[in-house]
């Protein structure tokens, strides 16, 4: 009976408190060094000693989670005199009087999301010469007065990114010539004033994405890391300490500087047509161009450092001089360019190249032994989309299964789960059940297969590879030399065109023949050792235990007694 009393008494106290409103039920989690506040307002900051067992006078990290008044007040946190973080999360916090942080000079943090805060007036942050992060994110704010931050001489990150702000003063980063990080992205910004970064020696990471700006033209700015990505800009300069630019989605028609320094740079979705200014870049080895108005005749000799390169929707046409000298590219996309066929002699220079994407042209065939000729290393080729019906589709996927290519990154097309789906999605009619299996991957003859391409590729050629992986050979064609590995073991192909010959060779390693360096193998070996070793062992026992029997004594007499009698 006094049990269900108790529990009837917690019960009423829990619902009174849990009804309570929300702005007037002030909580207060304390550590001996830090602590969270949830529904603050000045008054509950001015008499924390009613909500905090902790003496304030040790807290250095204060979070205030919601803050129900629009302002804070000079005397805010007189109660924190150690305080060197502050962050408010959520509340109605609409403008922050000059002089509020005075009291805590050794302040070196200060994060203010997700308010209304929607002005910032001179010398608001008077008193803060420690303070390095200020972070004002996701608020109202719109104006800033010239003189904001004045006294920050120490501040190295200021974010002010998800805010209203169209202008900025040149004056802004006046006191801070330390500065290494500027997010300013996210805001309605149409144009930065003149002289805005001229006070700051070197900025690691300028962030202006996902503005309105139409100009950037700040020559003697450096900055390793810039940020431009979907504004309005028409025009860029790349100076020589600059790393990584990424300026996709704009209207960039025209490229200044030298660049020289640069080596990630991301221009997609412009308006570029020329490219003569980036071939004197020659420190990139990321470039991506997608969705440019790019000249037919573009050529990237010049860019010998490339490692990736991104030519999607840009109707470029290949010839041997596109990527000549671009020995050390890795990933190629030249997807939706309406290109009707691969020469492969083209990549030529690209034996490094891993992943070539060539899906939604129109490309009517792929000859798979002159791609193994020139893209050895090649392991992802992307064909989707080049209207194939799904019984070609299925075709092709066989062959790139028996010249170990992928048909995308992860190589869902080659799982059973996924290859149906994949033939409906790329294919042009719905596809029917798939006549390869998966568990042929590496047990399948690639004689029919090599005698296809043969056929198809080498008309002249009367080669032939039987079942067994022998040649049989009577060829009358001007290609003298072909040698050709068996793809179910390596993959890798070269044919060695002389004219005016009248012989024919193929080489192709026995069929059944197994690499020693094989996963499989090596796994199978181990096994097969350790069966042996177990048998071995288990013999040894069996043959113990049989002498033991054979042999054992068992005395019916004392040992002492002369009449013992031993049965054996």
């Amino acid at each position: 009976m006094k049990l269900s009393f108790v529990g009837v008494v917690v019960g009423i106290c829990l619902n009174a408190f849990v009804s309570i409103e929300t702005a007037e039920a002030a909580l207060c989690l304390c550590h001996p060094s830090s602590c969270l506040i949830i529904n603050a307002n000045s008054s509950v900051l001015s008499h924390l000693e009613l909500h905090c067992p902790t003496p304030m006078i040790n807290i250095n990290d204060l979070l205030i989670l919601r803050y129900f008044e629009p302002s804070l007040h000079t005397d805010a946190f007189l109660s924190f005199p150690n305080l060197t973080s502050l962050e408010i999360f959520q509340g109605s916090l609409a403008r922050i009087d000059p002089g509020t942080f005075e009291k805590v000079p050794d302040l070196t943090k200060i994060i203010i999301r997700n308010n209304m805060l929607s002005s910032l007036e001179d010398y608001t942050f008077r008193g803060l010469g420690s303070l390095q992060f200020l972070y004002l994110i996701s608020n109202e704010l719109a104006t800033i007065a010239p003189n904001a931050l004045d006294g920050l001489k120490n501040l190295t990150h200021v974010v002010l990114s998800s805010n209203k702000l169209a202008s900025v003063p040149a004056e802004l980063f006046r006191s801070s010539p330390g500065l290494l990080s500027i997010h300013l992205n996210n805001n309605m910004l149409k144009e930065l004033p003149v002289g805005l970064f001229d006070n700051i020696a070197e900025l690691i990471r300028l962030d202006l994405s996902n503005n309105q700006l139409v100009t950037f033209d700040f020559p003697q700015l450096k900055v390793t890391l810039l940020f431009l990505h979907n504004n309005s800009l028409t025009s860029l300069h790349l100076d020589d300490m600059t790393k990584v630019v990424q300026a996709d989605q704009n209207r960039i028609s025209t490229i200044t500087g030298s660049g020289s320094g640069i080596t990630d740079l991301l221009l997609n979705d412009n308006a570029l047509t020329n490219i003569t200014p980036l071939t004197h870049m020659t420190n990139l080895t990321k470039l991506n161009l997608s969705k440019n108005p790019l000249a037919p005749n573009s050529v990237f000799s010049g860019l010998s450092r490339l490692r990736e390169l991104l030519l999607s929707h840009t109707n470029i046409q290949l010839s041997d001089a596109t990527f000549a000298n671009l020995t050390q590219l890795v990933m190629l996309d030249l997807s939706y360019n309406n290109l009707t066929e691969l020469d492969f002699h083209m990549f030529s220079s690209q034996m490094e190249l891993q992943s070539l994407i060539v899906a939604y042209n129109n490309i009517s065939k792929i000859n798979f032994i002159e791609l193994r000729e020139y893209l050895p290393e090649l392991r992802v080729l992307e064909i989707c989309g080049n209207g194939w019906n799904s019984t070609y589709l299925q075709q092709m996927l066989s062959h790139m299964r028996r010249y170990k290519l992928k048909a995308d990154m992860q190589g869902l097309a080659h799982t059973v789960l996924f290859s149906s789906a994949y033939i409906e999605l790329c294919g042009t009619e719905p596809a029917g059940k798939s006549t390869a299996d998966d568990g042929d991957y590496y047990t399948d003859d690639i004689s029919d297969i090599l005698n296809e391409d043969i056929d198809e590729f080498y008309h002249s050629s009367t080669l032939k590879v039987d079942s067994r992986g022998q040649e049989s050979t009577t060829a009358r064609s001007d290609v003298t030399h072909v040698t050709v590995m068996n793809a179910a073991a390596e993959p890798s192909m070269r044919l060695n065109a002389v004219p005016n010959t009248a012989s024919v060779q193929a080489v192709v390693p026995d069929a059944d023949s197994t690499d020693p360096s094989s996963p499989l193998f090596i796994a199978f070996q181990v096994l097969a050792y350790m069966f042996a070793v177990f048998g071995v062992g288990c013999l040894v026992v069996l043959v113990y235990y049989l002498r033991q029997r054979r042999f054992d004594v068992h005395r019916l007499t004392p040992v002492d007694n002369a009449d013992s009698v031993r049965l054996v």
